[in-house]
């Protein structure tokens, strides 16, 4: 009667066992280093491709944002453009602690698109699209520097009171207006990175 299998064969399948745990170890260890290698790779692409994020350390050096605080923002006296002038001038610090070297010059839209209609034609909701053009200049030779456009989009709901659609209006106004002051800044920023990299 045979109680077991012989010695041979328990080691040759002790062996094979240990050979299959071994290979799955080397698997897991072969997939880490693989993704590590691809993250490696991807990270070195996007230097060389000169990528940076856009708001990034760079772009919030004291050189640059020295250069962001000597911009002067013009725009009309209308209370679109008005709102977004402060709201940009907040957004460079220009409080006048350096001296001014640039302008921005703005000029806003604003438009209302219907964005959820009811059976019965109510409109329940609406987004106010702004859209401001604007054109760094050189002061001291007038020069255009850059000119680009931001485009910032808000929704608000309508309601049954009056009152309460137009503090809504009013409030997606303002959310819009700081978006694209907060566009406007970061896009200014890298144009004086990238000029003081050239």
């Amino acid at each position: 009667m045979q109680l077991g299998k012989p010695l041979s064969e328990k080691s040759s399948w002790y062996r094979a066992r240990s050979s299959i745990s071994l290979s799955g170890d080397h698997l897991n260890m072969f997939r880490k280093r693989t993704a590590l290698l691809g993250l490696l790779c991807a990270s070195l692409f996007i230097s060389a491709c000169g990528f940076q994020p856009l708001y990034g350390t760079r772009a919030n050096a004291p050189g640059i944002v020295t250069e962001l605080a000597a911009i002067s923002v013009g725009a009309p006296s209308d209370p679109l453009n008005r709102t977004l002038r402060l709201l940009l001038e907040d957004q460079l610090r220009a409080d006048g602690s350096v001296p001014v070297l640039y302008q921005v010059t703005l000029s806003t839209r604003l438009s209302v698109r219907d964005v959820a209609i009811q059976q019965d034609t109510d409109v329940t909701r609406k987004n106010l699209v702004l859209t401001s053009k604007y054109r760094l200049l050189d002061i001291e030779s007038g020069e255009e520097l850059f000119n680009s456009q931001a485009i910032a989009i808000a929704a608000y709901n309508r309601v049954g009171s009056e009152f309460a659609n137009i503090i809504a209006e009013r409030d997606a106004r303002e959310r819009a207006a700081s978006q694209a002051a907060v566009e406007i800044r970061a896009a200014l920023a890298i144009f004086f990175q990238r000029r003081k990299g050239s």
